[in-house]
């Protein structure tokens, strides 16, 4: 068991990024040690989900329309990407109060034929570009890192773990192809925790305007149902897009 620490964290005007994805140039090598970055993110209220537009991922089940099975996949084109420039933004982690629940610490998708260990990823604050950035540290080796902040499991919220696809041991290479209704397995320990994928997302990401990169982000927000999310960055070639998969428990 396991009671969740939530810390309250105002910032400003900080840029919070998810690291999960390829980051090249000297910025990344001189302040992150998993090097990679994920989109802008806002912590501020964790009631909205993914659209164009005032999105609301903490209402129950949300279905947004670029959440269908039948997903528009740009086609992979451009050699493998250089580094985003993070955009500072004000940020809040909520607090919550604890809850009892269990560390994740280890991933299993027979989909993909995927085994992995789960490993925390630390929340820190970095400079890159000369502005003040938040980074999860993803592993830097073949494991997934559980965001901090997110939920444990077994209790209700949401369960954040990132990963690479293109470097670090390519631990997410292959989750583009897990597809809705495959099953998801969670461990902490001996104990087990089992879901099954109900959305896949392909996010446009570099190049777009700070409100579409917030709204992407808002997918690894706080919920208040129990859900897993696993994210990385697409396609193999690039880190142009956000690949998101939201699995929830397999009910009995």
């Amino acid at each position: 068991p396991f009671r969740l620490r939530r810390i309250a964290l105002v910032v400003l005007p900080f840029a919070l990024l998810l690291v999960a994805c390829r980051f090249a140039g000297a910025a990344a090598q001189a302040v992150a040690t998993a090097s990679a970055v994920l989109p802008t993110r806002v912590l501020a209220t964790p009631a909205a989900a993914l659209t164009t537009s005032n999105p609301s991922p903490t209402a129950p089940r949300p279905t947004p329309a670029s959440a269908t099975p039948g997903i528009a996949q740009p086609s992979p084109t451009a050699p493998r990407t250089t580094a985003f420039t993070p955009t500072p933004i004000s940020i809040a982690h909520p607090t919550r109060t604890p809850e009892p629940g269990w560390i994740p610490d280890r991933l299993v998708i027979p989909a993909i034929g995927l085994e992995a260990p789960v490993e925390p990823a630390p929340l820190t604050l970095v400079e890159v570009d000369g502005r003040r950035v938040g980074q999860y540290q993803i592993p830097a080796y073949f494991a997934a890192g559980w965001h901090d902040g997110s939920a444990p499991l077994g209790v209700p919220g949401n369960t954040v773990l990132g990963g690479h696809h293109n470097i670090y041991g390519e631990v997410f290479r292959h989750l583009e192809h897990l597809n809705v209704g495959d099953e998801i397995r969670v461990y902490a320990g001996e104990r087990e925790f089992a879901y099954r994928v109900e959305e896949k997302m392909i996010l446009p990401e570099k190049g777009q305007p700070l409100m579409v990169r917030l709204t992407n982000a808002k997918w690894i927000e706080a919920t208040d149902d129990e859900r897993l999310t696993l994210v990385t960055c697409w396609p193999y070639t690039n880190n142009t897009h956000r690949l998101i998969i939201v699995a929830r428990p397999v009910s009995g």
